[in-house]
């Protein structure tokens, strides 16, 4: 099928478009842009230079994406924004390229970003991951696969969020949230059990989240140290596929890890 570009789009020379593209008015398009098969991208939307987009992908009025970080440091150097396929991002999202710490800022497969969100420089998102409206990101975050990030929330830089966790909405996860966990709270954000429903829906047998929740115990309610936890985990759960990317995640910390709300507090 022919791409569709509206008389009122700008689009560089160097930019490099797919077959089967829709371009709204209005829309700027930089050179060094590369856009896949099948993408729609709306009205008044402004994709900047290094910028990459996978197929399928659509980008609703007004989105801003790979325009250069907000980060004082940054000095113009070459950097990158890799969408992956089949994304939605709605309405107002600004997404900023890489710094020279990382080089990029990247996006995997399936995302869904709603409204009003910002992803700041230098971050990493998996594939099939979900956010909801007004989210702020600071720089450097890493998000897993299968996670899911309610509206109003802000991520302190550098944190980590692991593999199939949900942050509930208006919480503020500023350390690394491990791969399972249910997240919340407006005022004292904490770990408030697995994600059953998540885990659920992904798949999870009866048998895996057990174990998933024995986890947590030993990692949270035990009184370990951190090195006691992960020795006791690895003892405890011996060739666990599960229980490895949970250990793998928390070896890797270093902002710390998101503790779990103490069952006898409000």
């Amino acid at each position: 099928m022919a791409t569709n570009i509206h008389p009122t789009a700008i689009i560089a020379p160097g930019a490099v478009l797919g077959t089967d593209v829709t371009i709204g008015p209005y829309t700027v398009i930089e050179d060094d842009v590369e856009i896949g098969d099948g993408c729609t991208i709306g009205p008044h939307v402004m994709i900047a230079e290094g910028t990459r987009i996978g197929e399928n992908t659509r980008i609703f009025k007004g989105a801003a994406i790979g325009l250069i970080p907000q980060d004082k440091k940054f000095a113009g150097e070459k950097t990158y924004t890799y969408i992956g396929k089949n994304g939605f991002i709605r309405e107002f999202v600004t997404i900023n390229r890489g710094t020279i710490d990382r080089g990029e800022t990247r996006i995997g497969d399936n995302s869904w970003i709603m409204a009003y969100c910002h992803i700041a420089h230098d971050c990493i998102l998996g594939t099939d991951v979900t956010i909801s409206n007004s989210l702020a990101m600071a720089g450097h975050v890493e998000v897993g696969n299968y996670v899911t990030i309610g509206g109003i929330v802000p991520v302190h830089q550098f944190t980590r969020i692991g593999d199939y966790a949900f942050i509930g909405a208006v919480s503020r996860p500023f350390m690394d949230v491990v791969p399972y966990a249910m997240c919340s709270g407006e005022g004292e954000t904490r770990i408030v059990g697995i994600n059953k429903v998540g885990l659920e829906r992904h798949g999870f047998s009866a048998e895996r989240r057990q174990n998933i929740k024995r986890a947590f115990k030993i990692l949270f309610r035990e009184n370990l140290t951190l090195k006691q936890a992960i020795e006791k985990l690895t003892l405890t759960f011996p060739g666990d596929k599960d229980i490895d990317v949970l250990l793998k995640f928390a070896k890797g910390s270093s902002r710390g890890l998101m503790r779990m709300k103490d069952p006898d507090s409000d």
